[in-house]
């Protein structure tokens, strides 16, 4: 299913900021979009533009397209002058930074944001702080850049608008959010889950998803239009609040056809015992009926079959790999839904805690049907780089979570892996087979190998 190109009515999208803050909004027709400080902007103004358009917020709140959100702001070369500054320094060593550094005051910074708006404002204001800054041209040049970035971010009245992902939706909930809401999961953590998870166009997969559907939309997006999701859940309905944020909302058990099926776990783990107590009715008997319990009829008729369905799924003992997040004790519970999956599948096992994983990966080891057991964890650090210097920002989350993969295989019993054995236990082996007669060769051949360990001593001898 390709994402929408252009901006459409009704969609959810994210809202970002020059500051790099970031908002998600609904797109509702005739809607009005509030930015708090930055301003508002109607919906209808920025529809049909395409994704990843930005807009700038001008006068009397009227939105017009721009380049992107840094084109034509102040650049430093630009203040470069004698009226502005005078030239910087080599180090911050003469650099003081107290309370009456700036002679502007916030009320004048107050007045000049009322009287224009957009970048013009940004402009005026930023080259007026200059001029009353008190010890501007004693910063450094990389100082000087990061105080001008500083102040666009904190005045510019600009935003763009970004197609709701999978990935822009989990980096909003993870860093503006609560993160504890879909089990502190991160980007990369997601990456690896659908990377030993094995997920593709066309596959047949057992999800237990308990991020209100985040896991179950970035399988979406990776298998388009082919393949089947079997989404099992403990409560009488799943809970996939952010996934009915996406278009893919229609692919959750509209139909006996949808991509996404749900079940719950007594479905699950008795499907032979747990078919719906319902009996479809014949043509006449359906004619007789009045139009309200039509109706309803109908509604129980393709709940029927969306059942049947799913369970005839869990019967066929299919499923091509196993995803699991959820906070349910793996320990427990995920050994009961390995007979559900085909040979070689594999199986992916996320808690943000690694306690929970160590026992369930002790399990794995000691048991001769799950291969390669293995957990991992992840990270990815942002750093702040400039010629000659790299550190890391000092406010970076480490956090993320661990998974515990694995491939399922069927091992053949009775069947001892011995390797190669030892020379005695080949000569024995070799006496029986051979009999008395081919003693003399066994003496022969243990002769010649005694003969050969001699002259490998006395070449290392040699050699030393």
């Amino acid at each position: 299913m390709e994402p929408h190109r252009n901006i459409t009515v009704d969609d959810y999208a994210i809202l970002r900021l020059p500051s790099g803050a970031r908002k998600m909004i609904q797109l509702r027709i005739e809607g009005v979009i509030n930015m708090g400080k930055f301003g508002t902007f109607n919906v209808e103004n920025v529809l049909g533009y395409p994704y990843g358009q930005a807009f700038e917020i001008g006068t009397e709140n009227k939105v017009s397209a721009i380049e992107s959100l840094e084109v034509g702001i102040t650049d430093l070369a630009e203040l470069d002058t004698d009226e502005l500054v005078s030239g910087s320094s080599k180090d911050n060593r003469l650099l003081i930074d107290g309370a009456n550094v700036q002679k502007l005051t916030v009320e004048e910074v107050e007045e000049m944001k009322n009287k224009m708006g957009g970048n013009e404002v940004a402009r005026e204001i930023i080259q007026t702080m200059i001029k009353n800054h008190g010890s501007f041209d004693k910063k450094t040049a990389y100082s000087q850049e990061k105080y001008l970035d500083r102040k666009h971010k904190k005045f510019l009245r600009r935003f763009s608008i970004n197609y709701l992902t999978s990935n822009e939706m989990l980096d909003y909930l993870y860093y503006e959010k609560e993160p504890f809401r879909i089990m502190n999961l991160s980007i990369e953590m997601l990456g690896s889950m659908m990377s030993f998870g094995n997920v593709m166009p066309g596959g047949n997969y057992l999800v237990v998803d308990e991020t209100g559907g985040l896991v179950v939309y970035a399988m979406l997006e990776r298998m388009g239009n082919r393949g089947t999701i079997t989404l099992l859940h403990e409560n009488d309905q799943p809970s996939v609040h952010l996934l009915n944020k996406t278009r893919y909302v229609k692919e959750i058990s509209t139909s006996p056809e949808s991509m996404v099926q749900c079940i719950n776990v007594l479905q699950f783990l008795e499907p032979e015992t747990e078919r719906p107590d319902f009996k479809p009715l014949d043509e006449e008997e359906y004619k007789k009926l009045p139009e309200q319990m039509r109706t309803q009829y109908d509604r129980k008729l393709k709940r029927f079959h969306i059942i049947n369905k799913v369970l005839d799924r869990v019967i066929e003992n299919d499923f091509e790999s196993l995803i699991y997040v959820s906070t349910l004790n793996p320990t427990t519970f995920v050994p009961k839904l390995l007979p559900r999956l085909r040979g070689s599948s594999p199986l992916v096992i996320y808690n943000q805690y690694k306690e929970a994983l160590i026992e369930l990966n002790h399990i794995f080891l000691r048991e001769k049907g799950i291969l390669l057991p293995n957990i991992h964890h992840s990270v990815v650090r942002k750093y702040q780089t400039i010629p000659g210097r790299i550190h890391p920002l000092m406010t970076s989350r480490s956090d993320g979570g661990y998974i515990l993969t694995g491939i399922k295989v069927f091992p053949i019993e009775n069947v001892v892996a011995i390797g190669r054995g030892t020379k005695k236990r080949r000569i024995a082996k070799a006496n029986e087979s051979n009999g008395d007669n081919s003693s003399g060769k066994v003496e022969e051949t243990k002769g010649e190998e005694c003969k050969a360990s001699e002259a490998l001593e006395t070449a290392e001898e040699v050699s030393i």
